[in-house]
């Protein structure tokens, strides 16, 4: 700096001395040497070290110590319509905004936080909101188009990335949190995502727990190897604040307005025991794994299984179906309530492709090929029914999927997949993104084939989906008690119930993503 303004000086002597008197030159040169004076008295406190440091410490907090924000938006339009065995049939359309706003925070190479935010909403006001406790309910509350459009937490978790566990040469995560438990494995081609944690053939509900994942292929020298362990809590039993305090009438000796009361004084009983046990309830927790004992990054094998404890459902107040008691020729309604009734197992396992052989042709190369075989079983506590019966009872399901690169048009992706559920199958699938019902919980057979296209990228996208499920037993989206019994559509109980015979939807969106 100092160097530029004595070269600069010299510079301007030189250029008018062939112009100027000797008295100029000194008044020129007097004056040049009170603007360097003062530019010295300037810059004589900058220190280059302290500049340099303030300049990291303005990038860290614009790029790097901060969080990370990304968006996704979707604006949709379902078509969903259902047909009851007796041949009636109900049609609607529904157009609905869902945004994700994803943040993320590393302030360390082994500690991440992810979060995600979630608005789902149907347009305008919803007619008839009676009932809506369950558009609310936990395990599916940010797959629900909801009347009011609140924004609420999908995603929370942190997760460690350790190097090695107890010395072996095993990389390792642990998380705990709201965690990614929806549009797993499988789920996630129609969802046009990348895949979350579980299996999406069996598990795709939100929940609140933890993980921890344990890298084997460095030990056994199987590519791809690795075991999760997984737990969570659906249902804490706990009362609210304030539950414990309740109004009620006493009768008091000799109170002011005794009279007015009928001898009675209004008081608050209870003593307030907030987060109490409720009577007659139990936590609701899952415990698993998902084993994965091959993954070359083209062809993988992954296995789950886990225990859910203590699940709720609908039981019936009576065991005295379709009885028309005042002659209206319409069976009376019969009275349930909510409770826990006991266990239930699952496990499955699913084969992946992705790209068939190698260099046979382009098309193959991007081609997605699986197939997954799960099964479910109850176990009924303490005298309760599960899916209508005391007994422990199995259910199957089979997935089977495929999706390549459209042929006719570029930048795009077509998929079709199938699947069938036995009599008393039963998933955790509740959240699963599909309005008319969750295809893979069909106790029947569904068949879905999609098209997604990318239209800006991948920053805007659009897709054109059709699903039609074809019910052989009902209770396909009930819980695990008598809500959820499997009567046969196509019987004479079912003709009497008007069972649903047949669901479609179909559904058109434009997405952004940022």
């Amino acid at each position: 700096m100092r160097k530029f303004i004595a070269l600069s000086a010299a510079a301007a002597v030189a250029a008018t001395v062939g112009f100027a008197s000797d008295a100029d030159l000194r008044a020129e040169l007097e004056a040049l040497k009170k603007e360097v004076a003062a530019l010295k008295k300037q810059t004589k406190g900058l220190d280059s070290k302290r500049l340099k440091k303030q300049m990291s410490q303005l990038k860290a907090a614009a790029f790097n110590d901060n969080i990370k924000w990304n968006v996704d938006f979707r604006t949709a339009y379902d078509v969903i319509g259902y047909k009851d065995i007796n041949g009636n049939s109900n049609w609607n359309q529904i157009f609905s905004n869902r945004l994700w706003l994803g943040m993320g925070y590393a302030p360390t190479n082994n500690v991440v936080f992810k979060g995600l935010i979630s608005y789902y909403k149907a347009y305008g006001q919803m007619t008839n909101t009676f009932g809506a406790n369950f558009n609310y309910f936990d395990w599916v509350v940010n797959e629900t188009p909801n009347p009011n459009g609140e924004l609420r937490i999908k995603e929370a978790y942190w997760l460690y990335f350790g190097d090695s566990f107890l010395g072996a040469d095993i990389p390792w995560t642990a998380s705990l949190g709201r965690r990614p438990a929806t549009d797993g494995l499988l789920a996630s081609y129609r969802e046009d995502q990348n895949p979350k944690s579980p299996l999406g053939h069996i598990i795709n509900t939100e929940f609140d727990g933890a993980s921890f994942k344990f890298d084997l292929s460095n030990v056994t020298g199987v590519s791809g190897m690795y075991f999760k362990i997984c737990m969570g809590r659906g249902m804490t039993n706990a009362s609210i604040r304030y539950a414990g305090i309740t109004p009620a009438f006493v009768y008091a000796a000799n109170p002011s307005n005794a009279a007015a009361l009928n001898g009675q004084q209004l008081v608050v009983a209870g003593n307030g025991t907030d987060y109490n046990k409720v009577p007659g309830y139990e936590s609701t927790d899952l415990a698993g794994f998902i084993f994965v004992p091959y993954d070359d990054g083209q062809y993988s094998v992954n296995t789950t299984a886990f225990k859910a404890l203590n699940l709720p459902g609908i039981v019936l107040n009576s065991q005295t179906p379709n009885v028309d008691t005042n002659g209206d020729g319409v069976p009376d309604a019969i009275a349930g309530s909510f409770k826990q009734v006991g266990d239930l197992y699952g496990a499955a396992i699913s084969l992946l492709a992705q790209g068939v052989g190698d260099g046979i042709s382009d098309m193959l190369d991007e081609t997605n090929l699986f197939v997954s075989f799960a099964a479910s079983k109850t176990d009924p506590q303490d005298g309760n029914r599960m899916l209508g019966s005391a007994d422990k009872k199995t259910g199957t399901s089979v997935y089977a999927g495929a999706n390549w690169p459209c042929q006719l048009i570029d930048n795009a992706r077509v998929g079709v997949e199938y699947n069938h559920g036995s009599q008393y199958w039963r998933s955790f699938t509740y959240a699963e993104d599909t309005l008319a019902g969750s295809k893979l919980a069909t106790r029947g057979d569904a068949f879905e084939v999609w098209f997604n296209k990318e239209l800006v990228g991948k920053t805007l996208t659009a897709q054109v989906r059709y699903t039609y499920m074809n019910y052989k037993y009902t209770g396909s989206n009930g819980f695990f008690a008598d809500g959820g019994t499997p009567v046969e559509v196509d019987s004479a109980q079912g003709r009497m119930m008007g069972a649903i015979d047949k669901a479609q939807d179909i559904r058109m969106y434009v997405r952004y993503r940022y």
